[in-house]
């Protein structure tokens, strides 16, 4: 037999002088093969090191045993820690996961939902990107793109409006978040603060802007709109906003709320070289709780995002639905503070 061909069931088969579907049913386990048989498959099998195709095995029962996992894009922390819980959860569930990146393009995310339908996935899992935006009405491709997604497959939006598009949601509880920070500061004695960071056109991130500023007042602590520097979500646009922040007043809050954590180490690098003290003359906090907040010196104190168990229920969510309960979910994962040094 050509070595460099494919071994298929039919081959063995042929070798054997037997039919396909004894074959078939001595790898599988499934059904009487007599011994004598069995004997002849597994030499077979240990010679050409055969491996059944499982995706055509499982394709041919309608299903495929792969989920689909669409990000962004893959230059920050928080998606691939909710990714890799996830990815661990369906792989103990007995089921393939793929990432797909749209690249942070409504085109390469519209490309991405299309792909998925292609490749016959059992239910998608899809976060942030043209999702997180607060233009939906502007949007309507992604949107139709989404929603015919979710007629032909299950699909979990890691957003808190996807009950809108009539898909089951797994995300944050911001305001817990918010308010878990906000009462820290208060504790602290903290009475003005700035927020930094993020777009009000990115839903997720103008509720938590908005959330900040709620429980600040709440609680008694000062904000300005001179202390709010909108900005994109890295540590160079974090360093950006507090340059921008140190031109703008001339009286600092003594405490910043950052969108995220990358942005809050970006902004407390300048704050540094500048020559202020943290926490002594400025405070800081992040959301998120990504790895980056526990390495920088001073370490951040952050919100932190309960990754494990939001890979959990989502993985919970698409196991019900692929095996046929597809009730709407909508589902807020409470996260916690981790108190560091930067405050």
């Amino acid at each position: 037999m050509d070595s460099d061909k494919k071994i298929t069931i039919y081959d063995i088969a042929r070798e054997a002088g037997i039919s396909a579907s004894q074959v078939s049913r001595a790898i599988s386990g499934r059904g009487y093969v007599s011994e004598e048989n069995k004997a002849k498959i597994d030499a077979l099998v240990k010679k050409y090191n055969y491996r059944p195709n499982v995706v055509a095995r499982n394709l041919q029962k309608g299903r495929s045993n792969t989920v689909g996992f669409l990000i962004p894009h893959i230059y920050q922390e928080y998606f691939p820690l909710v990714y890799s819980s996830f990815e661990r959860e369906m792989t103990e569930r007995g089921y393939v996961t793929v990432v797909f990146n749209g690249k942070s393009t409504p085109e390469d995310e519209i490309r991405n939902i299309h792909l998925l339908e292609d490749l016959r996935v059992d239910a998608a899992v899809i976060i942030g990107g043209s999702l997180d935006y607060a233009d939906w009405e502007e949007r309507s491709e992604y949107v139709r793109a989404v929603k015919n997604l979710s007629n032909r497959i299950p699909c979990v939006l890691g957003n808190e409006r996807a009950g809108y598009l009539g898909c089951s949601g797994v995300y944050v509880d911001i305001d817990k978040g918010a308010e878990t920070i906000i009462k820290h500061l208060a504790e602290k004695g903290h009475k003005t603060m700035g927020v930094l960071g993020g777009f009000r056109s990115v839903h997720p991130s103008y509720r938590l802007q908005e959330s900040l500023k709620k429980f600040g007042k709440q609680y008694g602590i000062e904000f300005r709109d001179e202390w709010q520097v909108f900005s994109s979500y890295n540590t160079g646009e974090g360093a950006m906003a507090m340059r921008t922040l140190l031109r703008r007043s001339d009286k600092l809050p003594t405490a910043i709320c950052c969108i995220n954590d990358e942005i809050a180490v970006g902004a407390m690098g300048v704050a540094m070289d500048a020559g202020l003290k943290i926490p002594e003359d400025v405070a800081f906090t992040g959301f998120d709780g990504v790895l980056l907040s526990q390495e920088f010196r001073p370490q951040l104190t952050t919100v932190q995002m309960d990754f494990e168990t939001m890979g959990r229920k989502l993985a919970e969510i698409i196991e019900k639905a692929i095996e046929g309960d597809r009730t709407v979910t909508d589902l807020a994962v409470s996260p916690w503070i981790e108190i560091r040094q930067s405050t």
